[in-house]
Formats: C-alpha cells, structure tokens, sequence
C-alpha cells in the first residue's frame, strides 16, 4: 500500500422504478497509483503524481481514448493534489450550496480528467461522471456513470481521498502545502459543532467562510436565529445570489421577521391531517417526487377533494380550517412562509398581483407550502422559494404538482383527446404543470 491507494465507499444505488427506489448496493472508488520518477516542476506535483482511477457504478470513469497516439487508457496520469486541493477548498459549498453541481475539472490546473460532478440536496449525495473530450492532447471520455449516497458515506470517501494526498506529501516532508492548509481548517471547524453549522451556511450562501465579509456574517447570524438546520440552508442557498449590499436581502429579512400569528394565515386543522396521513403511510426511502407524490394523494383523500376537483386557495384553507385566510404583500424572494405555533399551522403566502396567471402560481406556492407542513413537521418555520433540487423544496414541488393536477387526472384527460391547454384549464393549473406530470409519467412510469 505504500505504493498503491485505493478509497472506497460502498453505497445504496437508488433506481428508479414504478414502486420506488430499487436497493442496489456499489462502491464508489478512488485509486492512486504513485509514480515515482514525475518530471514536474512543482513539488508538490512530483510528489502525487499518479495513475488516478475512478469508479462509478462498477464502472471506469477514467478510461479514455487517446486520438492522437490511437490508443486506450485505463487511467490518467496526474498530479493527485489538485483534485485533493479543490475538494478541500470547496468542502463546505459542496456540502453546503443546494440545486449546485460542483465540478472538478476547474480544479484540475490543466491536467485531464473526466467530467466528475458533485451535487448535494440536504438528504442525498450524487458523484456523477459525463462523456467529455479534449483538446491537445486530444482524449476521449466515454464513460458515464452516477452513484447516489448518504451525506456520511460521501463524506468518508472525500475526506479519506484528501488524507492521502496529504499523507503522501508529508512522506516526501513537503509541508504547508495550499491543500493542507485548506483541509486543516475545514478538519478543525467540523470538530466544533456551532463552527461546522456557521461554514455550511456560508457554503450556501456561495462564500468562503475562510474569508467571509461582515456583511455575509452577520446576515448568516440574523437569519440563524429565524430557521434552523435544512430550512436555514435552503433559505441561504435560495438567496445566495443577491448581493451582500442588495437592500432587497434586508428586507426579504425584515418581512419574515414581521410575520406575526393571526387569523387570516392560521389553518388550525392542519397539523391533524397531516398526522393522519403520516400515520396511513409505511415509513420508508424513497426519492422526494415518490415521497411528494404519494403524500399527496393521501392528504387529498384525508380532505375528501375528488381527484378530478380543481384546486382552489380559497376551498383547500376552508377544509383546513382557515375560514379567514388570505395572501400577504411581501418583497422578492420567496413565495411562502410556513411556521408552527404551538399547534397551529400558519401559512404566509406572499401575494403576486392579481392577474390570472399569478393566481394559478400561488395556488402552486399555497401547495407546496402544504406539502411543506405536511413532510416536515418538525421545522418551526421553514420557506418555500426558488431551489428545484433542495430535498425539502423537491418534496414539496412534487406534493404540489400531484395535489393541483393528479396525474391520473391529468392522463385520462390526456388519453381523451384534450390538449395540454385544455387540461390545464380546467384544472385551473399552468401548462407547465400539466406538461410535467405527462412527462414524468413516462419517464418514471408511473399512473
């Protein structure tokens, strides 16, 4: 082994399949074959170079057709630390940033590797591997392969593959290397528990908490007394994009700290629905649009609303409850808040003018916002905004798009002979919403 490293982390493949997800259990492998007699000109490049290979559903993401010398390859052949260094570097932003995929060939300094993507969504952890090519030399990669995992596994496979490349630079007493430095902070703040919570949170707010601005702590500080755990990182991920001077990220601020119990947001049978069809559902793994989907259907029939009903704010808080509700004025950048009083549900939904197609949104928002409450109700307070791939943002979508147009509903429509425009009409629902459910019941074949 002193010559020959291998990390690997055996994981759950989740398939797809019209039941769910299908168990199959892989193994995730980086391997390091050092070479000795590098001619690089960095030090510590000679020191890691190697025969990098990486496996991906039992797979070879490295093999490679190399066009000019008409050739296979079984591995590439480089310096070990770069790899390791933008790993280290990113840690947090790659455990942190939410509906982010973290590639690494920025990381690579020139050197080839296959297109290796990271992407987090707070539950699940995917490495995939797409076909890519190069030029000069000019190389072929024909492989392609994608392993989902726990937050842990990944984080052991990472992690042991940064170990090594430090642990050969020290053998060859090469000391405060850029990756050292950087995987010695990142090993220091995960052993604290309130440092590890502040560094993920800058992650998802896309900076490095190594060099983070006032501006940037202090809001990760004033937010982190409005949410908690995955709803504080969703909320960061979906705002990341404004700017740290933006007056439109303190108010967004200032309006969620302004949100106060009352009538017209309260929908006090909820959280006794949502009991009764998380208690007539066998727990279980499962993707967030299987786990959407179903809670969807379920809480529908605990409300009685026939599938073929339209959908309306007005009806759904009736049924829950909330004879007083309505939408509340807000700024940018969320379209919902959902918080816990005790217990009393209350639904914050930020009105969007009143036009016909702003309607049909916020009944897609006051869905989501159910589903929300629904699969998650330990969250004191949580939002529903922009991210797509976030776990929690993912569930409630998915809850929303079978609870406005079940896609039953929206089939038997569709194998009648009606349109996608006539489908979401009378549903009262967009096209896209419709054209979704039609499109991923094919491609996930279910009814």
């Amino acid at each position: 082994m002193a010559e020959f490293g291998v990390v690997v982390a055996s994981t759950l493949r989740l398939a797809s399949t019209r039941v769910g997800p299908l168990m199959k259990r892989n193994v995730v492998k980086f391997s390091t074959d050092w070479i000795s007699d590098g001619q690089n000109a960095s030090a510590d490049e000679r020191a890691t170079l190697c025969d990098l290979r990486i496996m991906l559903a039992d797979q070879n993401m490295s093999e490679f057709h190399d066009l000019d010398a008409k050739e296979y390859n079984e591995s590439v052949v480089v310096p070990a630390v770069h790899l390791a260094e933008g790993i280290a570097t990113n840690w947090w932003k790659i455990f942190g940033a939410r509906d982010v995929e973290h590639r690494a060939l920025p990381w690579r300094k020139g050197f080839v590797l296959p297109d290796l993507r990271f992407e987090f969504d707070g539950s699940t952890f995917a490495v995939t591997c797409v076909p890519s090519a190069t030029e000069h030399p000019t190389r072929l990669f024909w492989q392609e392969g994608q392993e989902f995992m726990t937050r842990q596994i990944a984080e052991s496979v990472l992690s042991r593959f940064v170990e090594r490349v430090v642990d050969k630079l020290h053998n060859e007493e090469i000391d405060d290397s850029q990756v050292e430095l950087a995987w010695s902070r990142v090993r220091e703040s995960s052993e604290d528990q309130a440092e590890r919570d502040f560094c993920e949170a800058a992650g998802a707010l896309g900076v490095d908490p190594y060099s983070i601005t006032d501006a940037d702590a202090n809001f990760i500080e004033q937010t982190g007394r409005l949410f908690e755990d995955e709803a504080l990182i969703e909320f960061l991920a979906g705002i990341g994009q404004m700017s740290a001077e933006s007056s439109a990220r303190a108010a967004l601020v200032e309006w969620i700290e302004s949100l106060q119990p009352r009538d017209r947001s309260c929908l006090p049978e909820l959280a006794d629905v949502a009991g009764q069809v998380r208690n007539g559902r066998a727990p279980g793994r499962s993707f967030p649009w299987v786990r959407g989907r179903r809670t969807a259907r379920a809480f529908r029939e605990a409300i009685g609303m026939d599938d073929g009903a339209a959908v309306s704010i007005k009806a759904v808080a009736e049924k829950l409850g909330g004879t007083r509700f309505a939408r509340k004025g807000g700024p940018r950048g969320v379209f919902a808040v959902v918080a816990r009083e005790g217990d009393d549900v209350h639904v914050h939904l930020r009105g969007r003018g009143r036009a016909k197609w702003a309607s049909s949104a916020e009944t897609f928002a006051f869905a989501r916002a159910i589903g929300d409450a629904v699969c998650f109700p330990a969250t004191p307070r949580s939002v529903i905004n922009d991210l797509h791939r976030a776990e929690r943002q993912a569930v409630g979508r998915a809850f929303a798009a079978e609870f406005v147009a079940p896609v039953r509903t929206v089939l038997n429509m569709w194998h009648d002979g009606r349109d996608v425009e006539e489908i979401a009409g009378s549903l009262g629902v967009s096209p896209m919403v419709v054209n979704h459910q039609i499109e991923d019941s094919r491609k996930y074949q279910f009814s």
